[in-house]
């Protein structure tokens, strides 16, 4: 009697084992959004970091390409901005496994919102963060994520991307470090609030490694032109369609997360092939 007590109490134990070691299997596998604080040397603030894991993540040994985005509040399910999300986590679930990739939202603060995503002067900021703002993610941000997690760290498997203001510092960054971005993803951006970003897109040396996307909606007032005129630009300075797909006009496109949620699924399959 002793004996299969005994033997009860053993098959009971492995069997909750198992279904510890299974739920830990079910959590791990599943897709998950890592959320912290991180101090920006370069403008003596504080952000919120948001990073996207892809299911499989814990359980596998690959390494992943990377996203850096702009206005983290905005780009997951379970959102905090009143615009509404992006969704990019749902968009990202409908691509295979080795499709994905670890996204990186960094939140904006709002009040600084204007000076950071900017590097030049205009009537909103005086004193314009841009310059700051894009080291702090070259050389602070992305050193801390490659630290943390397994990612392809080469230029040619990061990529930076935002929307409206968003849009102006990813093309600026991107400009400004060829070797740490390969890529840039640009949503409507306010392009009108910088234009001394033409002449530096006409300005800076070539680099035909390096890929843009730009995209917008055509009921957006001069977008559709300001985005076409960055296009002509980098036409004109050597890039070719494969690296420069013609600009992504989405029909009756407003300026908001709802068109941008539509073209970022275009530009991430896109980006990921």
């Amino acid at each position: 009697m002793g004996n299969k007590i005994i033997m009860r109490c053993l098959v009971g134990i492995a069997f909750k084992v198992f279904l510890v070691q299974n739920l830990f299997a079910q959590n791990v596998d599943t897709a998950q959004i890592v959320i912290s604080k991180l101090n920006m040397p370069q403008l003596v603030r504080e952000r919120t970091i948001r990073v996207y894991l892809p299911a499989g993540y814990a359980t596998s040994k690959r390494k992943y390409p990377v996203l850096y985005m702009h206005d983290g509040q905005n780009l997951f399910t379970g959102n905090t901005s009143f615009a509404g999300s992006w969704l990019v986590d749902s968009t990202l679930k409908t691509f295979p496994a080795d499709k994905q990739a670890i996204v990186v939202g960094v939140d904006n603060s709002g009040k600084y919102r204007m000076a950071e995503y900017n590097a030049y002067t205009s009537q909103y900021a005086k004193q314009p963060d841009g310059d700051a703002y894009v080291e702090f993610i070259a050389k602070t941000l992305k050193p801390h994520i490659d630290s943390l997690y397994r990612t392809k760290t080469d230029a040619k498997h990061t990529a930076i991307a935002g929307s409206s203001m968003g849009g102006l510092i990813s093309l600026y960054a991107a400009l400004k470090y060829p070797k740490v971005f390969g890529v840039a993803g640009v949503f409507s951006p306010s392009f009108w609030i910088a234009p001394q970003i033409y002449s530096l897109a006409q300005g800076e040396k070539i680099d035909n490694k390096q890929r843009y996307f730009l995209a917008c909606g055509d009921k957006e007032g001069n977008e559709t032109e300001f985005v076409a005129r960055m296009d002509s630009v980098l036409m004109i300075k050597g890039y070719n369609r494969k690296n420069v797909p013609a600009p992504l006009v989405i029909k009756d496109g407003k300026h908001n997360e709802a068109q941008w949620k539509v073209a970022f699924k275009t530009f991430y399959n896109w980006l990921i092939n």
